[in-house]
């Protein structure tokens, strides 16, 4: 351990533990107890398509009932594992077409409250399932909106209520949304939803509680997951061109992906098409972001290939667990002894991205971290050039500051807070005002030591210029829609977006326990 890390740890508390319990935390962090779960998990089963929920309605009516309960599942055996999910199925589907109405109602049986967020879908503020309009424990509540023309693509829905979110995610709550388009510019192709989520287990098979790492650096499970299955196989005929669509709907894990002796084309992300693929060698897939892949298999027949995640330093602050810097495969993909399979021909555009105009409006958002007594990093500071400067709140305290677990291990909130211009996520709380239509440009600027992915709710966004290593401003290599995009450590992104429904609309840090522990703030659109 660098002394750094040493020094925020001992800020932090996380180096008072006694020597039993500091072997107990080690143990715990190189998967000792865990490896053992993970290996009793099956490898190269058959890909698992995700479950549909079904529409209980016809025609351009998507009408269905989600119930959100405690559900055992047998992951490991014998003992079966108490998950948290809708309709008792691991990342279920619901899917779409643009122009269709949605009505959702939801049937909260858990013992705390919860919402139903629809990521990357514009949807009436009403409608967006943010942490002030909590479904009560043993209540409903039907969500109601249409989707828009234009909104197709690889959305996704997650609950999303403050001080109780990790704990949701944590027990897998997340499910896709798929938006088809009225007319497709892509040719049929064999074509797959992933959805990668992870898990931590303890000793009895049970979602393990969060430890103090945990809520510093962002929760990563030990066990990684596609689709509810480890490592799952797809076998298709030699020179296959296949589409691959992934949610990365992980707590705090980075998705670096790449696949053994092969490119990528990258055909979407977060908002739908690009205007042409991009080839790549690998892609970051960071929490909350889509992605839309084209993948030309080998033409050696019998042959397997990896898909994997490839080890990214996000800057992680204390003990790392076991898998934080090696290489993990999500999925195998294989050839079998078929006819290779023809070549097809691939449109040269997809869409057209136009490019935002200059902004009517500048703002300037600073992502810090802190800890009472201990500056991290500097403070920020609330600018917008439409009103005045408004003052900054007082820190409060999220949660206790920690408590032991049998195992030893720290567990409980620590004594840190994630900010935005200077300010803890307060309920209710407006940081900026805007008009609806009104065109804005948002400089992000990451003033922290780690990685924060930013996630805006209500619209989709342009990255019109990134700052590289040495401070420059340099126009990305592409144009895309996007409601996510990862800041490495002091690095200033700008953003371009319109809101075009009102009300209280909110932007946070993506990595959920980050955005427990206050990097969260809101705009209230008129």
């Amino acid at each position: 351990m660098i002394r750094r890390d040493f020094m925020r740890l001992g800020a932090l508390g996380l180096l008072t533990l006694t020597p039993l319990a500091s072997i107990a935390m080690s143990k715990h962090h190189q998967g000792s107890g865990v490896d053992l779960k993970i290996r009793q998990l099956p490898e190269h089963l058959p890909l698992r398509q995700l479950p549909e929920i079904e529409n209980l309605a016809s025609g351009n009516v998507f009408k269905a009932r989600l119930s959100v309960a405690a559900t055992p599942v047998e992951l490991t055996g014998p003992e079966k594992t108490q998950l948290w999910l809708y309709n008792n199925q691991i990342t279920p589907l619901i899917q779409v077409t643009e122009g269709d109405h949605v009505e959702v109602q939801v049937d909260n049986h858990l013992h705390q409250p919860t919402t139903v967020h629809w990521h990357g879908l514009k949807v009436p503020n009403s409608e967006d399932g943010g942490p002030h309009d909590l479904i009560a424990p043993h209540q409903s509540r039907t969500y109601r909106f249409q989707v828009k023309p234009g909104d197709a693509g690889l959305h996704w829905f997650h609950p999303h209520p403050h001080a109780y979110l990790a704990d949701q995610i944590a027990h897998s709550m997340a499910a896709a949304f798929l938006v088809k388009p009225y007319q497709d510019p892509m040719p049929a192709l064999p074509s797959y939803l992933l959805m990668v989520t992870d898990l931590r287990l303890d000793a009895q098979g049970q979602v393990a509680p969060h430890t103090h790492v945990d809520w510093v650096n962002g929760r990563e499970g030990d066990i990684l997951l596609v689709n509810g299955q480890r490592n799952p196989k797809l076998e298709l005929a030699p020179g296959s061109t296949l589409r691959l669509r992934m949610i990365n709907a992980c707590a705090g894990r980075y998705l670096r992906l790449a696949l053994d002796k092969h490119t990528i084309q990258l055909i979407g992300t977060d908002g739908g098409y690009l205007e042409q693929p991009v080839e790549l060698e690998e892609l970051l897939l960071v929490p909350g972001q889509r992605c839309d892949m084209l993948i030309k298999l080998s033409h050696e027949p019998n042959q397997s290939f990896a898909l994997q995640t490839l080890p990214y330093d996000r800057d992680w602050m204390g003990p790392r667990p076991a898998h934080y810097l090696t290489t993990e495969t999500l999925m195998t993909l294989a050839t079998n002894a078929a006819t290779r399979a023809p070549a097809i021909a691939l449109p040269q555009r997809l869409t057209e991205i136009k490019p935002l105009a200059e902004a009517e409006v500048h703002r300037l958002l600073e992502l810090s971290e802190v800890m009472p007594g201990h500056a991290m990093s500097s403070m920020g500071h609330n600018q917008e050039s439409t009103t005045s400067p408004q003052g900054h709140g007082g820190h409060s305290m999220h949660g206790n500051q920690g408590q032991h677990s049998p195992a030893g291990i720290m567990t409980g909130r620590p004594p840190i807070e994630f900010l935005i211009n200077g300010e803890s996520f307060t309920p209710g709380r407006i940081m900026f005002t805007g008009k609806v239509g009104q065109l804005e440009e948002w400089e992000v600027f990451n003033n922290s030591h780690m990685d924060h992915p930013f996630h805006i709710h209500g619209t989709h966004f342009q990255v019109v210029a990134e700052q590289d290593a040495a401070g420059a401003w340099q126009i990305p290599a592409y144009r895309a829609w996007r409601d996510t995009v990862n800041l490495l450590p002091n690095q200033r992104l700008k953003l371009r977006l319109v809101f075009n429904e009102p009300g209280e609309w909110m932007f946070h840090c993506h990595i959920i326990e980050h955005e427990e522990l206050g990097m969260m703030a809101s705009i209230l659109v008129q």
